[in-house]
C-alpha cells in the first residue's frame, strides 16, 4: 500500500484531469486527523462511581519507605526476591521515575528495568487478591505508553492478566467486576483475556444480578463489543427492574446493546425508554442523550414513530445546548425508517454551520446523508448552504481522507443526490490508486455509493464537459449485479414490491390487450429495484412491442433499448417506476434523495416516467387495479401525449 504522503501528492496534482476551470485541492500545513477522546466510555465510568471525573488514588510511596533506584536496578532480583511487598514497592518507584523523568531516555523499556520485569513477572503468582490489585493501580498510572507491546511493559500486563485469568473460577460477581474497573483505566480491556472470560462467567446469571451489576457487567461488555449468548436475558432484567435506573444508568445499558449491534426487541421496553428520556430530557447529559440516541435508532421500527416524534418534538428547545455529536444523533434519529422532522434539523444546520472546519469527515458524511436521503428544503435554502460549505471544505481534510477513503467516496455520493460536486473531487475518488485504498484490491466489492456516484457523472455530468475518473466498468457492472435484486419471478417467494411489479406489468397487458407489451427491467443498474419499460408510438398513442432486453448491468441508454430505432421521434419510451413505501418520506409522501434522483435520471436519458406509488395501488381487487392503471395510461395511450413524465 503506498504511503499517505504519495496520496497527499495524488490529491494534489490529479494529472489524469486537465481542466484549469476547476478548482484544486491545496494542502498547507498538515492537518491532524481529529481524534475523540473515548468520552462515552469515560463518562460511564463515572457513572458506575457515581463521579463526574476519575481521579486515581495510588499513592506511590503510601509507607513512606525510600529507595535509591540507582543501587537497587541491577540487583532487582535479588533486592526483590520471594517478597510480594518488595516487589511492589519497586514497581511504584520505578512508575514514579518514568512518570517524573521527561527525557526520551527515561522509559519503561530502559534495560536498567529488567532485572525488576523479571522480579515482578515471577512473583506474580505470590501476590494476594489486594496486592494485585495494587499493582494493576500502579501500572494505571503510567501515561505514555507508545505501544501496549513494547517488551518490557507487555510482560508486565500479560502477566497480571494471565493471573487475573487463572482466579476468574475463585472470584464471586463482586470480585471480577472490581478487577474489571482496575483494567479499564490500563486500556486493555479488549486486549486482555481476563475481562472477556469475567463476563462469560457474569453472563450466566444476567437475570438475576441486581441493577448495580447488571450496568456494569454490560459496559464491560460494551468494552470487549462482544454480545454474550443470552443477550436476551439483560433485555429481561433491563425491563424488569426499569424503574431502578436512572437516566445515566439506562445510558451506559444503551451502550453496550449498540456497541455489540444488538436491537432491543422487546417493544415495551423501547417504549419505556423512550417516556424516560422524552421526560428528562432537559437535564440529561449529553453523552447519555447520544448514547440512548444510537440504541433508538438502531432499534426502532414503524410502532415507535409516534413516541420518536413526541421525543423530537421535545428535543427542539434543547438543539443549543447539545454538542454537535448530540445533534447529529437527533438527526439521524429516524432516517432508517424514513422519518424526517423538521423542526429540529432546522437549528441542528444551523448548528453545524457555525464551525464546519470542525466536524469530522464522518459527522459531515452522516449530515449530508440526512439532508440528501430526507430530501428535505429548510427555510432560506440553509441545507444547501450547509452541503455546500462541507463540499468546499473538503481540500483541507487530506489527512482524513487518506484515513477514511470509503467515508469520502459515500459523502461525495450523498452530496451528487442534491447535485452538489465537484468534478476535481470526484476524479480524486476514481483515482485507480485511491480505489484500492478504499477498497485495496477488490474493488469489485465496493458499495452502493460508488457505482451510483459513477452513475451520476454518466448521467446528469453528461453535458458537463467531464473528462476526469471513471470508475472501471467491469468493476460497476459487477457491484450493480451484487446489489440489485433479482427480477421478480413467480416460481419464487414474492415480497410485497415484487407482487406489486408482477400485479402491474400483468395489468398494463390486459389493460392494452397485448402480450408481453412491456417488460421488467433494472434500466438503472445502480438502483436496487426494477423498473416496468414500454414503448409508445407518440403518433398513434399505441404501444409499441420491444425485443426481448437482458440484464447487463449497463445503464439502459435510448440507443440500447431501440437499437437503430432511436433516431425515431416517433418512438417514445416509458419507464413505469413503482414507489414502494420505502421510496417516501413518512406521514409525508415527499421522495427520498435517492428516488427523487432516479426519477429525475430516467428523465434525463429521455425516458417519460410514470410514477405508481404504493399507497395509490389497489393491492386488493384486479378490477380497482385495471381501473387505477386505465386512469394514469390515459394521457400516454393517446394521440396528443405529453412528452416527459406523469405523475
Amino acid at each position: 500500500m503506498f504511503k499517505a504522503v504519495r496520496l497527499c501528492a495524488l490529491l494534489v496534482r490529479l494529472k489524469p484531469l486537465h481542466l484549469p476551470q476547476y478548482r484544486r485541492l491545496k494542502v498547507g500545513a498538515y492537518v491532524a486527523v481529529k481524534k475523540y477522546v473515548e468520552a462515552e466510555n469515560d463518562y460511564a465510568v463515572a457513572v458506575l462511581r457515581n463521579l463526574r471525573a476519575r481521579t486515581d488514588a495510588v499513592e506511590l510511596e503510601p509507607d513512606g519507605r525510600s529507595v535509591n533506584l540507582d543501587e537497587v536496578l541491577p540487583a532487582a532480583e535479588q533486592w526483590c526476591g520471594n517478597v510480594p511487598e518488595k516487589v511492589l514497592l519497586l514497581l511504584r518507584h520505578v512508575v514514579a521515575r518514568v512518570q517524573q523523568d521527561t527525557s526520551e531516555t527515561a522509559t519503561l523499556e530502559d534495560t536498567r528495568f529488567a532485572g525488576f520485569i523479571n522480579a515482578f513477572v515471577r512473583s506474580v503468582p505470590q501476590l494476594t487478591d489486594e496486592q494485585l490489585s495494587q499493582a494493576l493501580g500502579t501500572l494505571a498510572v503510567l501515561e505514555d505508553i507508545k505501544s501496549i507491546y513494547e517488551p518490557n511493559y507487555l510482560a508486565l500486563w500479560t502477566a497480571l492478566d494471565a493471573e487475573c485469568l487463572a482466579r476468574v473460577a475463585d472470584w464471586n460477581v463482586d470480585r471480577l467486576l472490581h478487577f474489571a474497573d482496575q483494567w479499564y483505566p490500563l486500556r486493555l480491556v479488549k486486549q486482555g483475556k481476563f475481562v472477556h472470560k469475567a463476563i462469560w462467567k457474569i453472563s450466566n446469571r444476567l437475570r438475576k444480578l441486581p441493577p448495580e451489576q447488571l450496568v456494569r457487567t454490560v459496559f464491560y461488555i460494551n468494552l470487549t463489543r462482544v454480545p454474550v449468548e443470552n443477550m436476551m436475558d439483560i433485555e429481561v432484567n433491563f425491563r424488569q427492574n426499569f424503574d431502578a435506573f436512572t437516566i445515566d444508568d439506562v445510558a451506559v445499558l444503551c451502550m453496550g446493546f449498540f456497541k455489540t449491534e444488538t436491537p432491543v426487541r422487546d417493544g415495551e421496553l423501547l417504549e419505556r425508554i423512550y417516556r424516560k428520556v422524552t421526560e428528562e430530557v432537559g437535564s440529561v447529559e449529553d453523552i447519555a442523550l447520544t448514547a440512548i440516541l444510537k440504541l433508538l435508532r438502531y432499534s426502532s421500527r414503524i410502532p415507535s414513530v409516534a413516541s420518536m416524534r413526541t421525543l423530537l418534538d421535545t428535543l427542539v428547545p434543547e438543539v443549543p445546548r447539545l454538542s454537535v455529536q448530540a445533534c447529529l444523533h437527533v438527526a439521524l434519529l429516524g432516517s432508517d425508517i424514513h422519518v424526517c422532522h423538521r423542526d429540529t434539523l432546522e437549528p441542528i444546520v444551523e448548528r453545524f454551520l457555525q464551525d464546519v472546519p470542525a466536524l469530522r469527515l464522518k459527522d459531515a458524511e452522516r449530515i449530508a446523508f440526512v439532508l440528501a436521503h430526507g430530501n428535505v428544503t429548510l427555510r432560506q435554502g440553509r441545507e444547501m448552504v450547509l452541503l455546500r460549505s462541507i463540499l468546499a471544505d473538503l481540500p483541507n481534510r487530506v489527512p482524513e481522507i487518506v484515513q477514511y477513503p470509503r467515508c469520502y467516496i459515500a459523502l461525495l455520493q450523498f452530496l451528487a443526490l442534491r447535485n452538489v460536486y465537484d468534478p476535481a473531487l470526484v476524479s480524486t475518488a476514481f483515482d485507480r490508486k485511491f480505489l484500492q485504498l478504499a477498497y485495496s484490491r477488490n474493488i469489485g466489492g465496493a458499495g452502493r455509493e460508488a457505482v451510483s456516484l459513477d452513475a451520476y457523472i454518466a448521467i446528469c455530468l453528461a453535458g458537463a464537459g467531464y473528462t476526469g475518473n471513471r470508475f472501471p466498468p467491469d468493476a460497476f457492472r459487477l457491484v450493480c449485479k451484487l446489489t440489485q435484486d433479482y427480477l421478480p419471478n413467480p416460481q419464487y417467494k414474492l415480497t410485497k414490491s415484487d407482487r406489486m411489479l408482477l400485479d402491474i406489468q400483468a395489468t398494463f397487458e390486459a389493460v392494452v390487450k397485448e402480450q408481453r407489451a412491456c417488460q421488467i427491467l433494472h434500466l438503472l443498474p445502480h438502483y436496487q429495484r426494477p423498473d416496468i419499460l414500454f414503448c409508445r408510438d407518440a403518433a398513434t398513442g399505441r404501444v409499441v412491442p420491444l425485443p426481448e432486453l437482458s440484464n447487463t448491468h449497463e445503464i439502459r441508454t435510448r440507443e440500447s433499448v431501440l437499437g437503430q430505432r432511436s433516431g425515431d421521434s416517433r418512438l417514445r419510451l416509458v419507464a413505469l417506476v413503482v414507489g414502494s413505501w420505502n421510496c417516501y418520506i413518512r406521514d409525508d409522501k415527499r421522495r427520498t434523495g435517492g428516488y427523487a434522483m432516479k426519477l429525475e435520471q430516467l428523465r434525463k436519458l429521455q425516458y417519460e416516467t410514470l410514477e405508481i406509488p404504493w399507497y395509490e395501488w389497489p393491492v386488493y381487487s384486479r378490477d380497482d387495479m385495471r381501473r387505477y392503471l386505465e386512469a394514469k395510461l390515459a394521457t400516454l395511450l393517446s394521440k396528443r401525449a405529453p412528452s416527459r413524465g406523469m405523475g
